[in-house]
């Protein structure tokens, strides 16, 4: 495999949350700085397609652990209300993030997979060399956006909000 191609793969358990309102987050690019707002600093739409909509399009700004930030698009590639958030990401990093939400316990596991190619110049030629501390970097971000998810599903269930 490449340097600059990773996989990871991930379970995030959701408890007290049923798929349908998991994917209703997972599946709204908009919401992402409101539930992982440690990681995700900036989205915004780009089209007029709305949440729950193939296609639709968001402009992202992220950062991890590392001292630099990542710009990139957000596409809604294939949702399943309930069961499947596939997007799509171009930019500094090109791949293909895939969440299967299964009921579970009166909650939600969540199986990830993030298929990721570092395509911005100065880290896919920097690659080789911190491979480990990208994929240290991904471990990070992680917890962050299953611990996040559950605060912000926890806080919607407290104030009796939908959405």
């Amino acid at each position: 495999m490449p340097s600059n191609v990773f996989r990871f793969d991930e379970v995030w358990r959701i408890p007290e949350a049923a798929p349908g309102e998991v994917w209703d987050v997972l599946s709204d690019a908009a919401l992402l700085p409101e539930w992982w707002g440690d990681v995700y600093r900036e989205v915004t739409p780009l089209n007029d397609l709305g949440k729950g909509q193939v296609g639709a399009r968001s402009k992202a700004r992220a950062r991890g652990a590392l001292p630099y930030e990542l710009n990139f698009i957000i596409e809604a590639a294939e949702l399943e209300p309930g069961r499947k958030v596939v997007v799509k990401t171009y930019g500094d990093f090109d791949g293909l993030w895939t969440a299967n939400l299964f009921p579970e316990n009166g909650g939600t596991r969540v199986e990830l997979t993030w298929q990721v190619i570092v395509e911005r110049p100065i880290l896919k030629f920097f690659s080789p060399l911190l491979r480990p501390a990208f994929a240290w970097n991904h471990r990070w971000t992680t917890p962050r956006g299953e611990a996040g998810l559950r605060r912000y599903l926890a806080k919607r269930r407290e104030s009796g909000s939908a959405g």
